[in-house]
């Protein structure tokens, strides 16, 4: 017979929280991510930009200045991105889902390299991670953030509710990537049924009666934010919703 706790969801509550922040332009994308994780201290952030413009310099060393004026033909747009990035050493490691053009159509690949410089500050919102809580009443104290991990065949939405009123909040929003993506991969050419990007679950109440969609999930691995109205400040709450 099956144990509750081998059909039940890994949870794991980490010091985190969401944040605004500005993107620093003309570096390169990776760069521009690990300057602004060291200015939170952050060690993973998963964040979302949008409308952002691109440059693709091809014969241009990651230290070279940019230059004064760019030809049209070396420009493009970030229509939309969600990104993973993680510390590695004095690196860091980005993995994602996005939908980016070109204005030459040659530069068109099915992978986004994270050496694209932006061609202006972006500003981007997420969730950002500085260390693992290893509180063992961890699960007892509200957290703002927390890793979940759910059973590759159960329902997907009854665990994240479950994992909500096990970590103590009344509601709570959950991101990340269903599946471990290699780079930043087109979203066009990518298995959407991967990704959850802001969607929003309740605890269970008594009456509840734990229904939920399905989700097969290969490597699933999802932030959980709080929003309980009555555990986070206004400003706090205000962010969290907006993500």
């Amino acid at each position: 017979m099956t144990s509750p706790a081998e059909t039940r969801a890994r949870i794991r509550p980490v010091a985190g929280r969401a944040f605004e922040d500005i993107l620093d332009g003309y570096f390169p994308l990776e760069e521009s991510v690990r300057q602004m994780m060291e200015r939170h201290r952050f060690s993973t952030v998963w964040i979302t930009l949008l409308h952002a413009p691109i440059m693709n310099l091809r014969d241009l060393a990651p230290t070279d200045p940019v230059p004064l004026t760019l030809p049209k033909i070396y420009s493009g747009m970030i229509d939309f991105m969600a990104l993973l990035g993680s510390k590695q050493g004095n690196r860091i490691e980005l993995e994602g889902l996005g939908d980016w053009f070109w204005i030459d159509p040659r530069d068109r690949a099915p992978t986004f390299p994270a050496t694209i410089r932006l061609g202006e500050p972006a500003f981007v919102r997420g969730i950002g991670l500085h260390e693992l809580g290893d509180d063992p009443d961890a699960l007892t104290s509200p957290r703002e953030v927390a890793v979940v991990r759910p059973k590759t065949s159960s329902a997907l939405a009854e665990e994240m509710a479950s994992a909500t009123a096990e970590l103590g909040w009344t509601s709570s929003r959950a991101f990340g990537f269903g599946r471990r993506v290699e780079g930043i991969c087109d979203i066009a050419d990518a298995d959407l049924s991967r990704t959850l990007l802001g969607q929003d679950f309740t605890a269970p109440t008594e009456s509840s009666d734990g229904s939920g969609a399905t989700a097969p999930l290969d490597e699933p691995a999802y932030l959980l934010v709080n929003t309980s109205p009555d555990q986070l400040t206004p400003e706090a709450l205000k962010l969290a919703r907006r993500l």
